[in-house]
């Protein structure tokens, strides 16, 4: 069965919207480029802020925009008190260090959790802002009733955008967490074996039938295109009909990854406040 995240993200709507009420919030994003994926996401977030009344200012830069240049805007951006949250959108192009430019960012403001500081809370199981995709995962597992406790979990893709920091989160969660990347020998026996399969790779239909067990739940992180400018996941179809439970691409985890990034937001107000 196919699970959506629309009615989770309305309860995080409804929750972020009411502390907007409360207390003005506003987010910055920078962008390098015109990635069609980063395109659609910014969007999603801008339509998000408006609908919560957030304020969302998009910094948009060309390619060949140098890390100075960017360096600089962060600083800026760190400085301005109007500014509750700032987002560094990925991909960037080749030559810019995302490491370097995303840890410039004062870290409570750094709303995405990816800040080394944030990341170091997430370890030491301190509250505070968590990646927002890994937020997705585990708010639609948690919301379709996925007792992760005991459960063996192959996730494919070790990013610290998703893989790494989820496999954190998970285990957390008292998972057994095998975790897979491009020099795993052999992947269809690690997916084949799990009771929860976590697909994060940016590859179409990378995870075929005979890659999982019957009756397993699958999430898909994966945003593709396809020929047709169709959007499709890591995961063909055929697998997704062997599950228990599989998320939708798109209408899955996309559409809770904004939310869980506004649910940040708050968190950053809250700390700022507090």
């Amino acid at each position: 069965m196919l699970i959506y995240g629309k009615e989770i993200r309305e309860r995080i709507k409804a929750r972020v919207k009411e502390q907007a009420d409360i207390t003005p919030m506003a987010m910055a994003i920078i962008q390098v480029g015109d990635n069609e994926a980063s395109r659609l996401y910014v969007r999603s977030i801008e339509k998000f802020g408006f609908d919560v009344g957030i304020k969302v200012e998009l910094f948009n830069y060309p390619d060949d925009t140098s890390h100075e240049t960017l360096a600089g805007k962060i600083e800026q951006l760190n400085l301005a008190p109007e500014f509750t949250g700032i987002m560094l959108q990925t991909p960037l192009p080749s030559g810019l260090n995302y490491g370097h430019l995303v840890n410039s960012i004062v870290w409570h403001k750094e709303v995405e959790g990816l800040h080394n500081y944030n990341l170091g809370r997430l370890l030491s199981r301190e509250e505070g802002v968590k990646p927002s995709t890994p937020k997705a995962v585990m708010s639609i597992l948690k919301g379709h009733g996925v007792d992760m406790d005991g459960q063996k979990v192959t996730i494919v893709g070790r990013s610290l955008v998703v893989g790494s920091p989820l496999a954190v989160m998970m285990t957390r969660e008292n998972a057994t967490i095998r975790l897979c990347h491009s020099h795993t020998h052999d992947l269809a026996e690690e997916t084949r074996g799990a009771d929860i399969v976590v697909v994060a790779v940016g590859k179409p239909n990378l995870i075929t039938a005979d890659m999982v067990k019957d009756e397993c739940v699958i999430i898909d992180v994966g945003i593709n295109f396809d020929e047709n400018g169709q959007v499709i996941g890591d995961v063909s179809d055929a697998a997704k009909a062997r599950a228990r439970l599989a998320s939708a691409v798109p209408g899955g985890i996309g559409v809770l990854t904004v939310a869980e990034l506004f649910d940040n937001l708050c968190i950053l107000k809250r700390q700022d406040q507090g």
